[in-house]
C-alpha cells in the first residue's frame, strides 16, 4: 500500500538545482525524499515518488538488481557505512543511463532501523568514454603486437610498461622478464650511448628522437624513435643491419668503380 508523503517531504524548489539526485528511504523502502535532480534523471516528479516503494519505480536496471541488492544489504545489516557505487538505471521513459550512487546508513533511534541516504549522480558521459578507451586500447594493443617494430613502452622512472612480440624476438627477452622493470638495470650497456642520450632529449624537451646507430652489446644496427609523452616514452626499433650492410657493400663497390 503506497503511503503518503510527510507534509515536509517536497524539496525547497532551490534543491531541484542541485546537479545530483537526492533519495531516501525508510527502514523498508519507502521513499521518503526525492529532491535535487531525481525528478530529472529518473522522470518521476515528487508527487509521484514520495511514498512510494523505491523498488515500485524499478530504477535499477534489470541486469544490475543482483548486485544492488547486495550493497543495500550490506548497509541494512550495519557491514557498511557508506558506499559508492555505480549500475545501470531505467527512467521512466525506459532510457538506461549510468549512474554513481554514494549510499549513506542514517543513524535512527533504539530499536528503530536506520534510513539509507542517496545521492544520485548521471555519470553515462563518463562510462561511454571508459568504455570507448578501453575499445582503443585494446585495438591499439592488437596493433602494437602485430607491429613488425619493436615497441618499447617506459615510464618516467625508466620501468618497462609495454613490451611486443617483436621485441621479444630481436632482443631476446619475453615480456614477463621485462615488464615492471628497470630499463637500465636490464640493458646496463645502454647506459651512456647515443640511445640513452637520445632518450633523455626527447624527455626533457617533449620532441620525439629518431636515431640509427649500432647496439652496444651485438654488431647489429637498430633504427630508433623516442617519441615522449607525460607518461614516459614510447620506442619503436627495427633492425636494419641487413640494409646498413648492403649499403656499406654498394659504397665499397662504387669506390673501387671510382678508383679504376
Amino acid at each position: 500500500m503506497t503511503r503518503p508523503p510527510p507534509e515536509d517531504s517536497f524539496p525547497h524548489p532551490s534543491l531541484n538545482a542541485l546537479p545530483v539526485a537526492v533519495i531516501e528511504t525508510d527502514e523498508d523502502g519507502t521513499i521518503r525524499t526525492w529532491s535535487g535532480a531525481a525528478e530529472r534523471l529518473f522522470g518521476w516528479a515528487a508527487a509521484d515518488a514520495l511514498g512510494k516503494s523505491i523498488e515500485s519505480l524499478e530504477l535499477v536496471h534489470e541486469a544490475d538488481l543482483q548486485f544492488v541488492d547486495t550493497v543495500v544489504d550490506r548497509l541494512r545489516r550495519g557491514h557498511e557505512r557508506h558506499l559508492v557505487h555505480r549500475n545501470r538505471t531505467r527512467s521512466r521513459s525506459g532510457e538506461v543511463r549510468h549512474c554513481e550512487w554514494t549510499r549513506v546508513l542514517l543513524l535512527a533511534p533504539r530499536g528503530e532501523r536506520p534510513s539509507i541516504l542517496s545521492y544520485v549522480l548521471d555519470v553515462s558521459a563518463q562510462a561511454e568514454a571508459e568504455t570507448a578507451l578501453l575499445a582503443a586500447r585494446a585495438e591499439m594493443d592488437g596493433w602494437l603486437h602485430a607491429n613488425p617494430e619493436g615497441f618499447c613502452g617506459l615510464d618516467r622512472d625508466w620501468r618497462i610498461t609495454h613490451w611486443n612480440a617483436s621485441a621479444e624476438r630481436m632482443l631476446e627477452r619475453s615480456r614477463l622478464e621485462v615488464v615492471g622493470r628497470e630499463l637500465w638495470t636490464l640493458f646496463p650497456e645502454l647506459r651512456g650511448t647515443v640511445f640513452h642520450q637520445a632518450f633523455d632529449e626527447a624527455l626533457a624537451d617533449g620532441y620525439s628522437r629518431t636515431l640509427e646507430a649500432r647496439s652496444p652489446c651485438s654488431r647489429s644496427w637498430y633504427a630508433v624513435t623516442a617519441v615522449p609523452s607525460s607518461r614516459g616514452l614510447s620506442v619503436f626499433f627495427a633492425d636494419v643491419t641487413g640494409r646498413r650492410q648492403l649499403e656499406e657493400e654498394l659504397l665499397s663497390a662504387l669506390i673501387k668503380d671510382a678508383g679504376r
